[in-house]
């Protein structure tokens, strides 16, 4: 009778185990960053609300690997959802870079007002490719930060650029005949303190977070491009689970993405303020500014 007892109850664990959906999600954003720990609120929040059947196990700073690697993940089943940067997006041919033309944008407040009607545009395009996407999500204006004055194309191509190796970038940049160094964000800062890098392109959030800034004393003030991020799940995800569940999910994980929203509005908003105390701001050239947005336009109707 005990021996039968111990088989009911293993039973039981067996089968509650498996009903249990465990949403794996990986981020670039380090322990401790806002967009961290909303995401372990988050989960705290379905566990309670749906009595333990779902979690989120979250794993960040980069530790399940570089872009490619995380979407490789989430086509196996090994992750369930990633928070990633706009350019990640590329990955799976997504057509979503009205946000992110350089040069396209001269204020915050022009951005946000695109992104009333462009948020939705970007999710939709998202759902045809079977992602479910919450988001987008405020990165902030990226700048040039030098540890010399950089006011001019012909300065910038004699720097040691570091930019992230996007194809937009790349394509651009072979455009304009300017070389950057390929790093691994994880390795900047050690390229910043052996000389390998002395100009790049970030958000003074990211400057701020990752320490960059305190290797730079010039940020020029014009935006070069405005940044954002977005949480994708493979469609599958949430389908697995039942109706109910499912549009509680679905709600938990929209309140979660308005409220992470504003957060992180206010935070890049002041780390743009910061930066400005910690580097000298500093003009580029008004005529290599018009040149750059010639070839933005031009590259951007080619495509």
């Amino acid at each position: 009778m005990r021996t039968f007892a111990l088989l009911l109850l293993s039973l039981l664990v067996s089968v509650a185990a498996s009903a249990r959906t465990e949403i794996k999600i990986s981020t670039l954003y380090p322990p401790g960053s806002d967009a961290a720990k909303s995401l372990i609120e988050l989960s705290d929040k379905l566990k309670e609300k749906t009595n333990g059947e779902v979690l989120i196990k979250l794993y960040p700073g980069g530790v399940m690997g570089d872009d490619n690697t995380v979407m490789r993940k989430m086509r196996i089943g090994q992750l369930q959802g990633a928070l990633v940067s706009s350019g990640t997006l590329d990955i799976i041919k997504a057509d979503v870079k009205g946000l992110s033309r350089p040069f396209a944008f001269d204020s915050i407040d022009e951005v946000y007002a695109k992104r009333e009607s462009y948020d939705q545009v970007i999710r939709d395009e998202l759902l045809e490719l079977n992602w479910l996407a919450y988001g987008p999500f405020d990165g902030g204006f990226s700048y040039l930060m030098s540890k010399k004055p950089v006011t001019s194309m012909d300065e910038i191509r004699q720097s040691k650029l570091w930019l992230p190796n996007t194809t937009d970038i790349q394509q651009v940049s072979a455009e304009l005949n300017v070389d950057y160094l390929v790093m691994n964000i994880g390795d900047v800062l050690t390229g910043l303190d052996t000389g390998a890098i002395d100009t790049l392109v970030s958000p003074p959030s990211a400057a701020l977070a990752l320490n960059w800034y305190s290797r730079f004393n010039y940020v020029v003030d014009t935006p070069v491009l405005y940044t954002w991020g977005i949480l994708i799940l493979p469609e599958k995800t949430l389908a697995r689970m039942d109706e109910k569940t499912r549009a509680l999910v679905t709600s938990e994980f929209e309140s979660w993405a308005a409220s992470l929203e504003a957060r992180l509005r206010v935070g890049n908003a002041n780390a743009n303020d910061a930066i400005r105390q910690l580097l000298k701001p500093i003009a580029f050239s008004a005529r290599d500014i018009e040149m750059l947005r010639a070839a933005e336009q031009s590259h951007s109707s080619a495509y």
